[in-house]
């Protein structure tokens, strides 16, 4: 499992890289990458294990915050909005955007990354509400890939579309406004008064 010691910070040079697309099978150490980041996720979600080990809690991490230039990430999102809580895991390779919904939104309270460590208060950053993708899954138990088309909304969008990001050298730092200086129209996902904090760094 990965450390916070090997998590990469803002202004490194290869965080502003893109990515290149993985070639299947996977190498032992793409193997190895990709596990170790879906056990950093396991692992940062209980709050006793992600005090022993130092690390922050994340609901993304993608191969470039952990200096692997590859086109691969995971997620660990509970949909907090939804009833039943939905919890979407998965371990991502050569994911695709292939559609969008023309309605965007943005958490009032702001992303966060595992790879910055400076205050982004106040300040949001725009997402598709919806969003279609193409992917391959890697299943962490049978180290076995498949293909699959997805759609996702609301929470766990905004989580892909940021560890997305990542893989084509984009930061969300890059792409922060204030709410009254957003350069399109979005709506926020929640009403701060009606939800508490819910983000957590991805």
């Amino acid at each position: 499992m990965y450390l916070e010691c090997n998590i990469v910070k803002e202004g490194t040079p290869s965080l502003n890289e893109k990515c290149e697309k993985i070639k299947l099978p996977l190498s032992d150490d793409e193997k190895s990458c990709i596990k170790q980041m879906y056990e950093y996720l396991i692992v940062s979600e209980n709050e006793e294990l992600s005090k022993k080990y130092g690390i922050r809690p994340g609901v993304g991490i993608a191969a470039p915050q952990v200096g692997v230039n590859k086109r691969m990430f995971c997620m660990n999102a509970t949909d907090f909005l939804d009833e039943k809580k939905k919890k979407y895991m998965y371990a991502i390779i050569n994911p695709q955007i292939i559609g969008n919904t023309e309605e965007m939104t943005y958490l009032p309270d702001g992303e966060g990354c595992l790879s910055v460590t400076r205050d982004t208060e106040g300040l949001v950053t725009p997402r598709y509400y919806g969003i279609k993708a193409k992917a391959i899954i890697f299943d962490y138990k049978t180290e076995k890939c498949k293909n699959v088309t997805m759609e996702l909304y609301g929470y766990p969008a905004i989580v892909f579309q940021h560890e997305y990001d990542h893989l084509d050298g984009i930061l969300y730092t890059s792409k922060m406004y204030k709410v009254d200086e957003l350069p399109v129209k979005a709506i926020p996902l929640y009403t701060v008064e009606e939800d508490e904090e819910n983000e957590e760094d991805e």
